[in-house]
């Protein structure tokens, strides 16, 4: 015979499910930066500028047609350009921060393509690769509010 005190503890779990799954908690997205938020991000500023002057470095070497250089370059002064992206995206709003995290990762598709195509010698491939990295990086910067 079945104990009423079960068949009770499973009506209160149905009802309890029920009424979680009717419940709607809508979270509050931020539509404008916190003055602390914006000294966060604005602390990142001067590291992006410093690395989107490595990029213009990065476009001598390929001009000079450097291949060796160009390969290192992206591997070694270029290498913080990731954390230090990745770091600003987290703190942007959330309409925002995927349009910087795509940005993100075309940027380092594009440094792949410019890794691959400099072992190829391909100077057409990496001067196209270039140019998108520097659009890229730039409309990264874009994202940024201003203090």
């Amino acid at each position: 015979m079945i104990r009423p005190r079960s068949i009770l503890a499973l009506m209160m779990s149905f009802l309890m499910a029920f009424l979680v799954s009717c419940s709607s908690v809508e979270a509050k997205v931020p539509t404008t930066y916190t003055s602390a938020q914006i000294q966060q991000i604005q602390r990142s500023v001067p590291t992006l500028t410093e690395l989107r002057s490595r990029m213009d470095n990065l476009g001598t070497l390929i001009q000079k047609r450097n291949w060796v250089d160009t390969r290192t370059y992206i591997h070694g002064p270029l290498g913080d350009l990731r954390g230090a992206m990745k770091s600003v995206s987290a703190s942007l709003l959330p309409k925002e921060q995927q349009k910087a995290v795509d940005l993100t990762k075309s940027l380092f598709a594009d440094l792949v393509n410019i890794d691959i195509a400099a072992k190829d010698l391909d100077y057409a491939k990496v001067t196209s690769s270039y140019r998108k990295a520097v659009d890229h990086f730039d409309a990264f910067l874009q994202l940024i509010p201003k203090a």
